[in-house]
């Protein structure tokens, strides 16, 4: 009897005892309907510590914060000089123990450098900074530091490679490097353990992880110059560095297609330069007729940016032996391409429309246009004659008292109106184009005014700033260029030129916004940005960024801002 009571007891106990273990393991889930996990991981403890000397073990040991992916650990990696051979990784808990694949070179500094494409598990939070320790097989210890900032979109996951000199000349398309870092999120870096000698530092984003430059993949960051490091001086900084993307591709015509009996439709193998679209640069070769056409316009138009649009006065044939030719095609990075030719797919289709204004620059009704050099721009879908249109444009007050006005064309279907004298603050004005004198290849018009009507500023609208650029030594010969960049809406971009020995800047007249101010050291005299090349190199130009966003406020300029070159 007494075991039957037993028996009924543990009948009775199991169900509970089952359910309190249930409720246990649930527990160890994480809870729901909290807030999600924004932290990233970090490092906090590394074998051996930094700086370590007489390192003799055949392993290195990397404890994390938080439970982190695995796979994402051991690829963000990386140990300088290179190791021959397989790292073998075996994990407890949170932390990583990596094994060499053989022993280490005797008197040898090494940095382990985890990147930021370290992801934790719970969240796959980024690592926000790349982590490095170094540690030395001898009694000795290289202390070389080169540290600087990636100015990009996104610079998380940048990689920066030292290259050390050796007499030849560096290809980082094909050359390892000996040294490897990585920017964080934003956007600064550290390559540390460096060993004296000369060094060429690249900045990479390396897409496909290969620690090799991959031209025309990989967005690249060339050095104003190389660095040196010695025993005595271990520290180079402020290595800063913009990204581009270089193209080495030569632009090709790829279509050209008659969208009716004037006009022509021209496709190109990339965006090119502005300076093709010229009448004299195309012709129209029939060579059944052996005879050769030259268009009357040359336009964007409608057209995306890697086309243009020829109009026709005289039309080729239906014929299958029509071709294009170009004299000459150039990209926006200097890449050009002389005599290249396509087929013409031709068509009788007739043209009735009458051009279209696409665009004005600034919109109608527009307030605060500025009271000195007023200018206005006017985009058009079809090509005209320029002499013809240039009669009926004109400007007027509100009483209808004309003012004189300078136009220019920047190609066939648009043009530029600049009223050169001073305007009268917070007054109506307009801008007016009969478009009678608008007449496109077919003959096409349309019998009206156009007005643009705008408003002058009271000067309380905009804002500045002001300030000084103090180079360093051996500078004080250059040009400098300083640039103010507009970080949101339509992002302006200011530009002075200081002349040699001048260094106060004043910029003003500001539309108010956020603002990067930055200057270069304008070595080819070219007013732009040089990035350099990484092979065959050619050095950047050096450039430095003022520390804080400004925030420009109308009438409330900023002064005294010290653009430093350190």
């Amino acid at each position: 009897m007494a075991r039957q009571t037993g028996s009924k007891v543990i009948r009775l106990l199991i169900p509970t005892l089952l359910a309190l273990f249930l409720c246990s393991c649930a527990s160890q889930l994480p809870p729901g309907g909290g807030p999600v996990d924004r932290t990233p991981p970090e490092i906090v403890s590394v074998y051996p510590e930094n700086g370590s000397t007489g390192f003799k073990d055949d392993s290195f040991e990397v404890t994390f914060s938080e439970y982190v992916d695995r796979r994402s650990a051991q690829d963000a990696i990386f140990i300088s000089p290179a190791i021959e051979g397989q790292l073998e990784y075996d994990w407890s808990g949170k932390t990583l123990r990596v094994k060499f694949p053989g022993k280490l070179r005797d008197s040898m500094t090494y940095v382990v450098t985890l990147g930021t494409d370290l992801v934790d598990l719970n969240n796959k939070n980024r690592m926000a900074q790349a982590y490095s320790f170094s540690f030395s097989t001898g009694q000795g210890i290289d202390k070389g530091v080169v540290e600087g900032k990636i100015y990009t979109g996104d610079p998380s996951g940048v990689m920066v490679y030292a290259y050390p000199s050796k007499g030849k000349e560096i290809n980082p398309s094909k050359d390892k490097p000996e040294y490897i870092s990585q920017a964080g999120k934003n956007g600064t870096y550290r390559l540390l353990g460096m060993a004296p000698g000369t060094y060429r530092i690249f900045a990479i984003k390396d897409e496909f992880r290969d620690l090799v430059y991959n031209v025309g993949e990989d967005l690249f960051g060339a050095p104003y110059r190389d660095v040196t490091l010695s025993k005595k001086d271990t520290l180079f900084s402020n290595l800063d560095y913009f990204l581009s993307k270089e193209d080495t591709a030569r632009p090709r015509l790829v279509s050209a297609a008659m969208t009716d009996r004037f006009h022509i439709l021209v496709g190109l193998s990339e965006e090119f330069d502005s300076t093709i679209i010229n009448t004299q640069n195309f012709s129209i070769f029939d060579s059944t007729a052996q005879k050769e056409l030259k268009p009357l316009y040359a336009f964007k138009g409608r057209a995306k940016s890697t086309e243009l649009i020829l109009a026709l006065k005289e039309t080729p044939g239906e014929q299958d032996n029509v071709y294009l030719w170009a004299k000459r095609i150039s990209d926006r990075n200097g890449n050009t391409t002389l005599n290249d030719y396509v087929r013409l797919t031709t068509t009788a289709k007739p043209d009735t429309s009458a051009p279209k204004l696409l665009q004005t620059k600034p919109s109608p009704g527009a307030g605060g246009v500025e009271t000195s050099g007023a200018e206005f721009s006017f985009y058009f879908d079809d090509g005209f004659d320029s002499l013809q249109a240039v009669k009926g444009i004109y400007a007027s007050d509100r009483s209808g008292k004309k003012i004189p006005v300078r136009v220019n064309f920047p190609d066939n279907a648009s043009f530029k109106v600049l009223i050169p004298s001073e305007l009268k603050a917070r007054q109506q004005y307009s801008v007016k184009v009969d478009l009678s004198g608008i007449v496109d290849a077919a003959g096409n018009r349309t019998d009206s005014v156009y007005t643009l009507s705008f408003t002058t500023s009271n000067g309380m609208e905009f804002t500045g700033v002001s300030g000084v650029v103090n180079p360093d030594s051996g500078m004080h010969d250059s040009s400098l260029v300083v640039v103010l960049q507009g970080l949101e809406k339509e992002k302006p971009v200011y530009k002075k030129r200081l002349e040699k020995r001048k260094r106060d800047f004043n910029f003003n007249k500001v539309q108010p916004g956020k603002y990067r101010i930055w200057s270069f050291e304008d070595r080819d005299n070219t007013g732009l940005y040089n990035a350099g090349k990484p092979f065959p190199f050619k050095p950047s130009d050096r450039f430095t960024v003022y520390p804080d966003t400004l925030n420009l406020r109308a009438r409330w300029p900023v002064e005294d801002a010290h653009i430093d070159f350190k």
